[in-house]
This record gives C-alpha cells, sequence and structure tokens, in this order.
C-alpha cells in the first residue's frame, strides 16, 4: 500500500502528493519534462482535465492527473476503512499511527522483531506425544520466551541493537549473518530458521559438562542440546554464551 492510502486509512483525508500508477505516473513524468503538452492531449483528456492544454497549465494538469489516480482507488479504500472501523481498528491506526505503518506500507519494516523470527521457525520434531516432543516444545517456547524477553528490554532508541545488551537483531545476525530483515519479498517468504535438536549428547561424549547451541548460518541452523536445556535459566544463559562468543560452538 502507498503512502498515501495509508494516510486516508488513518485520516480520512486525501494526500495529492506521493500518488503512484504504473499507468499514469509516468505520463504525469512526462508532461513534468515536455515544454509542448499537445502530444500528450488525448492522453490528458482521458484522465478527466477539461481545461487548455498548454504549458501555463501544467500544475492545474498534473493535479487533475493526481486527483485522477487517487478517484480510482478511493472506492476500494473506502470499503477497507469501514472494514476496519467494524472492528474498531481505525482508532487504533489513528492512536498509534506510526506503529501501524508497517502492517500496511511495505519498504519501511527492515527491523528484526520477535515475531519476525519466531514466524520462520522450521523445527525438525520428533514424533508427537514422545517424551522427546515435549522437551523439543520446551525449548521452542524457551527460544520465543528469550526473543520477546530481549524485546521487551531493548530500549526504544537502539533500534539497531548498538547497546551493550543482546537484541533481537543480534540473534538474527547470528542465525543468518544479516542483522535485518529480508529486503525482498520473495526472500521473506522463502526464508525459514531450521531448529533441531541434539538429544544424544551424552552419548556422543560422555562425561563433558555442558554443550552450546552451534548454528549453521549458511543454511539457517540451529542445534540445541537438548540435554542441557531442562529450564528457561539454563536455555537463556547458554544461548547467551553462544551468541556472544561466536557462531562455532562444541562441547566443552
Amino acid at each position: 500500500m502507498q503512502e498515501w492510502c495509508y494516510e486516508y486509512l488513518a485520516t480520512g483525508n486525501i494526500r495529492r502528493d506521493g500518488v503512484h500508477d504504473t499507468e499514469i505516473s509516468p505520463l504525469i513524468k512526462m508532461i513534468e519534462d515536455a515544454s509542448d503538452l499537445t502530444t500528450y492531449t488525448k492522453e490528458i483528456l482521458d484522465c478527466g482535465y477539461t481545461g487548455p492544454v498548454n504549458t501555463e497549465h501544467k500544475e492545474s494538469i498534473l493535479r487533475a492527473l493526481a486527483l485522477h489516480i487517487t478517484t480510482k482507488r478511493i472506492p476500494m479504500l473506502q470499503q477497507l476503512r469501514e472494514g476496519l472501523q467494524i472492528y474498531d481498528l481505525i482508532k487504533i491506526i489513528q492512536a498509534k499511527p506510526h506503529e501501524c505503518h508497517d502492517l500496511f506500507v511495505i519498504g519501511h519494516d527492515d527491523k528484526v522483531d520477535a515475531h519476525y523470527i519466531s514466524s520462520h521457525l522450521a523445527p525438525e520434531m520428533s514424533p508427537t506425544g514422545s517424551l522427546k516432543q515435549v522437551n523439543e516444545s520446551k525449548i521452542l517456547e524457551f527460544f520465543q520466551d528469550f526473543l520477546l524477553e530481549l524485546e521487551d528490554t531493548q530500549p526504544e532508541d537502539d533500534v539497531a541493537g548498538e547497546s551493550d545488551g543482546m537484541s533481537v537483531s543480534q540473534i538474527m545476525q547470528w542465525i543468518t549473518g544479516q542483522s535485518h530483515r529480508h529486503l525482498l519479498v520473495s526472500e521473506r517468504q522463502k526464508f525459514k530458521v531450521s531448529i533441531k535438536f541434539d538429544h544424544c549428547c551424552l552419548q556422543h561424549t560422555p562425561n563433558h559438562s555442558v554443550c552450546y547451541p552451534i548454528v549453521s548460518a549458511c543454511t539457517n541452523t540451529i542445534t540445541f542440546p537438548v540435554a542441557h536445556m531442562a529450564d528457561y535459566e539454563s536455555f537463556k544463559t547458554l544461548l547467551q554464551t553462544a551468541v556472544k562468543y561466536g557462531s562455532a560452538f562444541d562441547r566443552v
């Protein structure tokens, strides 16, 4: 959705600047640069302009073209606005326009939040009802709680995770090698974080004291050592250590 469309949803007012249309916007650009408008007379009249077609009236023509773009979309936006009003969502948008902005306008939400990571988790779970599956579900809950805790404790002005404390962006960078959201919609749709669970570390390496989560940024895969993450505090400590000191961890 374009900025002016979101502003209409939020306020009910139509903004003439910043409108875009695949057919008319190129025409607007050509008219802005043209010294003779007679070449575009038919296209201008087709958009509803009824005044003289010459350079002296160029501003009036440009306003008419912008109005034509918005007029085509107003009925659809009005229906959408009425639908949002049924659930009082317009009141929420008006109360928190900045927070709601990225839900409607694409291209401005490059900051990683807990939901972005959690919604792309792809865990490899054991059979439903098994003890392994119960422990795996618990670790997934720990991971999501950890992300939400980071998000809640991160300062509002620390959007890039530049403070001394850990941030959700750092977790994203640890997993993928980049601290921001994927820029292309197609990349976001394909993105997933594979979650694996190591239930056999004690058999692999007897008598070891602790394992850390292992990440593969090339495949966006995290392997959690189940035996060492029985409670949230253990999970949190091990994950913080893994993220803080590097991306290649093994048993200690």
